[in-house]
């Protein structure tokens, strides 16, 4: 049985689910979910992607993503290589927790963004988890109506652009099933990993047809071109913007070396590098890059010095990513 389609362009909007192995569970707690939000939020800094809805169930998760950069693969092989390599040490598993390849399902966003997400916050109602998806916390559907304190890597303000308010979408949800928009999930999972219109797929097709060729989506205000934050980026940052010694930077034996640790901490965050590449670069091995920068985020919850650092390294590195016109 062949594979589906697995086609990649820049400014995709895909509908992305990811199942446990054999229907088991990938979430066991409430922590296990927070921890899965904290390294989704990694991969949208470090891969640039845009995340307009999202739902944690117990054995399986969907996501609304955009990529401006062309980048699904790489990144959905970094959140669950993470998430998975992190619950199977908690809970002291072997193998592989999730089943097989994800499913990504290439969407036309002008036709689907909304019943989409609505699909996907629903999922607790239809599971007879909860009657109101508002009052499901693992889930996008909060936010769009009108709780505050969204994550960062939730790109909000399209799917609300839709609606006068939050209480509409709230009414939208709502009236779902009754209007005749509600997808059977044989749509929402598309044919052949495709959803939209006929013009949509012909587009596509014309595109495979073009393999290799640069496909711009889109243009939006908030869509300018990025280009990837290279090593040399961080470096400069940290060293000639920053003023941070180069010296410390290479500098191993000293856990409270702040220049390195930031410097590793910006090399996982912001660039392609895997964790092996990254201790190649600064000669640690894959587990002593992993403990290092999983030490740093705590420190950078409990140090308002070092959470000064980390934000203005962001800012640097944001004002590099994004190309000149």
């Amino acid at each position: 049985m062949s594979r589906p389609l697995r086609i990649e362009f820049e400014n995709a909007f895909y509908h992305v689910i990811s199942r446990g192995v054999r229907g088991e569970i990938i979430f066991s707690n409430a922590e296990d979910k927070k921890k899965f939000l904290n390294k989704l939020n990694v991969v949208t800094t470090k891969w640039h992607w845009k995340v307009h809805a999202y739902v944690l169930m117990n054995n399986h998760y969907h996501l609304l993503v955009e990529t401006p950069l062309a980048n699904l693969s790489q990144a959905m092989h970094q959140l669950n290589t993470s998430y998975g390599n992190w619950y199977r040490k908690r809970a002291e598993l072997i193998g592989s927790i999730f089943q097989g390849r994800y499913k990504a399902i290439l969407v036309d966003k002008d036709e689907y963004l909304k019943v989409l997400s609505a699909y996907i916050h629903l999922n607790p109602v239809r599971a007879g988890i909860v009657e109101d998806p508002v009052s499901f916390p693992f889930s996008s559907c909060r936010y769009y109506c009108g709780q505050v304190g969204a994550p960062s890597f939730l790109h909000l303000h399209e799917l609300s652009a839709l609606f006068s308010g939050p209480e509409e979408y709230r009414e939208f949800l709502h009236g779902y099933k009754d209007d005749g928009r509600e997808l059977a999930r044989a749509e929402a999972y598309g044919k052949n990993s495709l959803l939209g219109s006929n013009e949509f797929l012909r587009k596509v097709f014309r595109k495979l047809k073009k393999s290799g060729t640069e496909v711009s989506g889109r243009e939006t205000p908030s869509s300018k071109p990025m280009r990837q934050v290279s090593i040399e980026d961080i470096l400069e940052c940290l060293i000639a913007e920053m003023n941070l010694p180069e010296e410390m930077i290479w500098k191993k034996g000293s856990r409270g070396n702040i220049p390195r640790k930031l410097a590793i901490y910006g090399m996982n965050r912001y660039t392609r590098l895997g964790l092996s590449e990254i201790g190649t670069l600064f000669d640690m091995d894959y587990a002593a890059v992993s403990a290092m920068v999983n030490r740093f985020e705590k420190e950078l919850l409990e140090k308002p010095k070092l959470t000064q650092l980390a934000h203005t390294l962001e800012q640097r590195v944001n004002r590099r990513r994004i190309s000149q016109q």
